[in-house]
């Protein structure tokens, strides 16, 4: 679930000014648009830790009654569409591979979107100076191109080319949903809000596999599993178009200037190493050996554009601090560090289990790709709990670190018990761990969105979320990635050993589910055989988790104890 970018520009009596207007001039697309506060002033506190809760940038909500229903739900929809689109490929994998081959690319079915949603750092900063409501917008309509490219695809590439495209565009709507959620609501109310964003993921997250599922097993095809967002994009178009307030966080820049405020130097750079370390990290081992030239080579440019990033973003003459595309001062405070590390965490935490729960359902129960997502509805109940809880308990109480110990403590603790795993292990086992880390994801998925706008000044908000941004997709990316690396290389060595003389391509095939041909074609021995190997991949998956769970576990400790919620709220 990539992440957000708060919107900083102008000046904060206009936006006084202008969120009152708002109320009365409704959503006229031709009417004057709302304004934000300044992000240009102000930026001293950003680097001083004993900061202490901001108090001077609260919202008052404007927006009421049943105009704010359909605001919120429209927002919420397109949050629903990237959820649906990151995970309904989780269980017809093999169906994909049937009708194109090319096994050693399994990875990137799965990482495409992914990797397309680091676009969130660009667009983060893009949603801080042009207009809110076409940006994202036009996010929508970039989603829905790569929706019907994916579906559409000939051969593995365009697909992949597809789920890149839906990664970008639903970085902006995700983006574009929390950046609106987050200016027009107060910060008392904020986090309830910013939690339904969370059920709404999760409910999305589970349905994609059972949707994905469904169509593979029926005439229509796993194609449909895309060409359905065009269906529903098209119904919830009008509450986007007609119901999101016209909001300008730069009322006073031409389009010229806005463009001339973005770092496209550091864009370029921070999108092909981002790029160049997903190949190396997902290719090692499967595509390219670990010690051949492409494998080094994609290290090594990874290296090479990291500190290039690194320096651009310190050193850059040509584009003011404020407007750089990382906000590497941030790193600086410890508290944010240790945020980001949660939700890096906590992200790949998640969709690890969405991914591989399905696959474990189907090599030990004989599960077909819509059972096999159906299971995850325990996962769904323990992430959808503790988020409401955490949305409504949080400010209410005033304290977050709580929920970050109790959070990181419940992805250990499940995915601890994930990590013994055999093909015997009981559905009722099962269960109760992957509701141990959805309950654990859930205690804090939004939680450090809604904390770091409390912990920095006005003017250091859209950088400071976009910082969390980047450790939300980064654990999607890295630990998803790393997962598959895993999976495929243990498991189609340990296949190999079995059956002596398969090449690695048929064994990776074979990795992919039960009901493909070549895993029907053995005999019961070696089908058993293949499970155990393949719950014994598994296993090393979720040991990824445990190590960066634990991790940031030891890390929350250290988080602050004061509150945070509770005096701002007249």
């Amino acid at each position: 679930m990539p992440a957000i970018s708060a919107p900083s520009n102008s000046d904060v009596e206009s936006s006084e000014k202008q969120s009152s207007a708002a109320d009365s001039t409704g959503n006229d697309d031709a009417g004057p648009t709302e304004t934000l506060p300044d992000a240009g002033t102000d930026t001293a506190h950003a680097s001083n830790p004993s900061v202490k809760p901001s108090e001077d940038h609260d919202t008052v909500r404007t927006i009421r009654g049943f105009k704010w229903f359909l605001v919120y739900s429209s927002l919420l929809s397109t949050v629903l569409f990237y959820a649906l689109e990151a995970t309904v490929v989780a269980n017809i994998q093999p169906s994909i591979i049937e009708t194109f081959g090319e096994e050693e690319k399994l990875p990137w079915i799965g990482i495409g979107v992914f990797l397309g949603s680091l676009a969130i750092l660009p667009v983060g900063r893009a949603y801080a100076v042009f207009n809110l409501k076409w940006l994202f917008i036009s996010a929508c309509i970039l989603f829905q191109a790569g929706s019907a490219l994916g579906g559409a695809a000939p051969n593995m590439d365009a697909f992949i080319i597809g789920r890149v495209l839906q990664g970008v565009g639903a970085a902006g709507c995700y983006s574009g949903a929390i950046t609106f959620i987050s200016t027009l609501t107060s910060q008392h109310e904020r986090p309830l809000y910013l939690s339904g964003i969370v059920a709404i993921w999760s409910v999305g997250s589970v349905v994609g596999p059972v949707i994905g599922g469904a169509f593979a097993q029926s005439n229509a095809t796993w194609r449909w599993g895309f060409y359905i967002n065009l269906c529903v994009g098209a119904l919830t178009a009008p509450g986007l178009i007609f119901f999101l307030p016209n909001i300008d966080p730069a009322p006073k820049l031409s389009h010229k200037e806005k463009l001339l405020t973005q770092d496209w130097v550091a864009i370029v750079i921070f999108l092909a190493g981002s790029a160049c370390f997903s190949m190396a990290l997902t290719f090692g081992g499967i595509v390219y050996p670990f010690n051949s030239g492409s494998e080094i080579a994609l290290w090594t440019l990874s290296g090479v554009l990291l500190i290039a990033f690194i320096s651009v973003s310190i050193f850059h003459p040509l584009v003011a601090t404020q407007n750089r595309l990382y906000p590497i001062h941030l790193v600086k405070r410890t508290e944010l560090d240790i945020l980001q590390f949660a939700i890096l965490v906590n992200a790949g935490a998640m969709v690890t289990t969405l991914y591989y729960v399905p696959l474990i359902f189907q090599f030990t129960r004989g599960d077909g790709p819509l059972i096999a997502g159906v299971r995850l509805l325990p996962f769904l109940g323990g992430m959808i709990s503790f988020s409401v809880l955490n949305g409504a308990l949080m400010p209410r109480l005033g304290y977050y670190m709580p929920w970050y110990v109790l959070g990181t403590a419940l992805i250990l603790i499940g995915s601890s018990l994930m990590s013994t795993l055999s093909p015997s292990t009981s559905e009722a086992r099962l269960y109760g761990y992957t509701v141990l880390i959805g309950g654990g994801c859930g205690s804090f998925f939004t939680a450090g969105f809604s904390v770091v706008q409390a912990l920095v000044p006005v003017a250091e908000l859209s950088n400071a979320i976009s910082f969390m941004a980047l450790g939300q997709t980064m654990g999607q990316i890295v630990i998803l990635s790393l997962g598959g690396t895993l999976f495929q290389n243990i498991g189609s060595r340990g296949i190999k050993q079995i059956i002596p003389g398969i090449s690695t391509q048929d064994a990776i095939h074979l990795t992919t589910g039960i009901h493909s041909s070549q895993f029907q074609s053995l005999g019961p021995e070696l089908q058993a055989q293949v499970i155990a190997q393949v719950t014994l991949s598994i296993r090393n998956v979720f040991i990824v988790m445990v190590s960066t769970s634990a991790l940031a576990l030891i890390m929350s400790l250290s988080l602050s104890r004061r509150k945070i919620y509770g005096t701002q709220t007249k």
